[in-house]
C-alpha cells in the first residue's frame, strides 16, 4: 500500500478517461479508496510513457470482469478496459499532471474508441460518443446490458 507523506495534497488533477465518453480534467480525492471508486475495484498502475512521470491508472480486473473497451494502448499492444485515469508520478506516490500533461492526454485520448481485435491485431478507430452508443447498442445482444466479452489477441 502507498505511503502518504504529510504533506501530500488531498485532491489530484487527473485526466478521466470513461468508455464512450470524451476524455476530460477531473479533480479526485488522492485516496486508495477514491481511486478505486474511479476505476470500480482494485486499482493497477502503469508507466506506458516514464520520461513523462505520468502514471495510467486502471482497474486491474478490467479484462476479467469483463468491464467495456475503452482505449487501445499501441504501446502495450492492448486495450484498457473501463473507466481509467491519468495522474503524475510522484516516486512514492501519485501527483497531480502539470498543465503540460493535462492537455497532452486529453488530446490522445479525447475521442472515445471503437476497438475490434482482428487476426492482424487490435484496431482501434476514433468515433463521437453517439457512434460509441450505437455500435455497442448493435453489438450486444442484449439490448446494450452486457458489456462485450473480450478475446484475448490470437498471438497471446
Amino acid at each position: 500500500m502507498r505511503k502518504k507523506p504529510m504533506d501530500t495534497p488531498s485532491k489530484l488533477r487527473v485526466v478521466l478517461v470513461e468508455p464512450g465518453k470524451y476524455a476530460r480534467e477531473a479533480e479526485i480525492d488522492n485516496t486508495l479508496q477514491a481511486e478505486q471508486a474511479v476505476v470500480g475495484g482494485l486499482i493497477d498502475a502503469i508507466c506506458p510513457w516514464p520520461e513523462d512521470k505520468a502514471c495510467l491508472i486502471l482497474n486491474d480486473e478490467g479484462k476479467i470482469i469483463p468491464l467495456e473497451p475503452n482505449r487501445a494502448l499501441p504501446e502495450y499492444e492492448d486495450v484498457v478496459f473501463g473507466t481509467f485515469f491519468l495522474c503524475g508520478d510522484g516516486g512514492e506516490d501519485f501527483c497531480s499532471l502539470t498543465d503540460a500533461q493535462v492537455k497532452r492526454y486529453i488530446e490522445r485520448f479525447r475521442q472515445p474508441e471503437i476497438i475490434f481485435d482482428t487476426p492482424a491485431g487490435i484496431v482501434a478507430m476514433r468515433c463521437e460518443p453517439d457512434q460509441y452508443d450505437r455500435f455497442i447498442q448493435a453489438t450486444r445482444g442484449d439490448g446494450g446490458k452486457e458489456p462485450p466479452k473480450h478475446r484475448d489477441h490470437p498471438s497471446r
